[in-house]
């Protein structure tokens, strides 16, 4: 049967029982009654009004009992509920505005209480929950429009307890609670479900070794922990397709080989390694979010400066820029706004490679380090 079939024929009721007709009740005759006690009985009616809802359903000694239907201004269907256990506990439906079914469940002493259901406006289920005495208890499950699982959860009293699962646009995260507190085995997935993140919880606090990869599956970092303190970390590169356990204390400098696009190192003892890795990937790798052109066809990012001529390079790139305006640049040279004329030696402690070229983009990135300087010095 149709809802809104269904909700014509619960007002259809009511104008029986209003009417004085013969239901299953009996002859009723009035409505909205209260007996010498003051308890309401029978069935009442009310008005639906601005910021509150009106019902139809019967009373017996002030408690509800059996099928309430509640509506809103223009007798939209809002709710509807089976009031049973002498009024104490009821099974209660919720409509969207259109009239598809919107949530469901069990309320006990006004209360949640047992498997709760709610639903897209296409009907599919995007959450189911249990409930013990208003608190999440036992599996819960959400899912997206399309019916993809999103969170798979185990819950104890309303404490997280138990394997946790989360699905998102950044891929899988999959761990363990232990009340309320992270404990156990943690994995994160990639999108495609290949590996991202291993590493494990004791009791809220990471432990041990923690790995990660790339999205091709290769290990690219190593952290170990102590009591939720890092001690130690590694990186790996594959270089001539063998992984390499790399120290970024010797890499000062990652530059964009023309080779491909991969990375290129030069390492404080002046080698210059080729990795098999593009030149933003290792960039990742050593968690730099920054990079810029040293000049015409070369991207590079630093590791690590010499703070104590930071101060000394920002002065003369600003000396030199400012008898200089846009556009008065060699073009095989333009990088980009007040690009610098003359070659920059970067405060590596190092000799470049080649000779570097900044624009204002990258002397805002060597301003930024300077500042972090300052700020770790305090």
């Amino acid at each position: 049967m149709r809802l809104f079939d269904t909700f014509k024929l619960s007002l259809l009721f009511l104008a029986l029982l209003m009417s004085g007709a013969e239901t299953a009740y009996g002859a009723v005759r009035d409505t909205n009654r209260v007996d010498a006690k003051g308890r309401k009985q029978g069935v009442w009616v009310r008005q639906p009004a601005k910021n509150k809802l009106g019902y139809v359903g019967q009373f017996k000694d002030d408690m509800p009992t059996g099928r309430f239907v509640y509506t809103s201004l223009g007798d939209t269907l809002v709710t509807e509920v089976f009031y049973f256990r002498g009024g104490y506990a009821s099974y209660n439906r919720y409509f969207y505005p259109e009239g598809s079914l919107m949530a469901e469940g069990y309320y006990l002493d006004q209360q949640k209480d047992s498997v709760w259901k709610m639903y897209s406006r296409s009907g599919v289920l995007i959450r189911e929950e249990r409930f013990e005495k208003g608190l999440l208890h036992g599996r819960r499950s959400l899912y997206d429009a399309d019916g993809t699982l999103l969170e798979d959860q185990h819950w104890f009293r309303g404490l997280r307890n138990g394997p946790w699962f989360v699905h998102d646009e950044k891929g899988y995260q999959q761990s363990t609670y232990k009340l309320n507190i992270t404990h156990g085995d943690y994995t994160a997935l990639y999108p495609d479900s290949t590996r991202f993140i291993e590493g494990y919880y004791d009791e809220g606090v990471k432990e041990g070794v923690w790995r990660f990869y790339l999205p091709s599956g290769t290990l690219y970092k190593e952290d170990t922990y102590s009591h939720n303190r890092l001690v130690n970390r590694t990186l790996y590169l594959k270089i001539g397709g063998v992984l390499q356990a790399i120290s970024s204390d010797t890499v000062p400098l990652i530059m964009r080989s023309p080779q491909g696009g991969r990375a290129e190192l030069l390492t404080s003892s002046e080698k210059r390694l080729v990795c098999d890795e593009k030149f933003e990937t290792v960039c990742g790798i050593f968690d730099l979010d920054f990079y810029f052109f040293a000049n015409k066809n070369t991207l590079v990012s630093f590791v690590a400066v010499d703070r104590e001529r930071l101060a000394e390079t920002l002065s003369q790139i600003t000396d030199e820029r400012q008898d200089k305006a846009d556009g008065q640049l060699d073009p095989a040279r333009q990088l980009g706004r007040n690009a610098s004329v003359t070659p920059v030696e970067l405060p590596l402690n190092i000799a470049t490679p080649y000779p570097v070229y900044m624009d204002a983009d990258a002397i805002d990135i060597l301003r930024n380090n300077l500042k972090n300087a300052e700020v770790e010095a305090e």
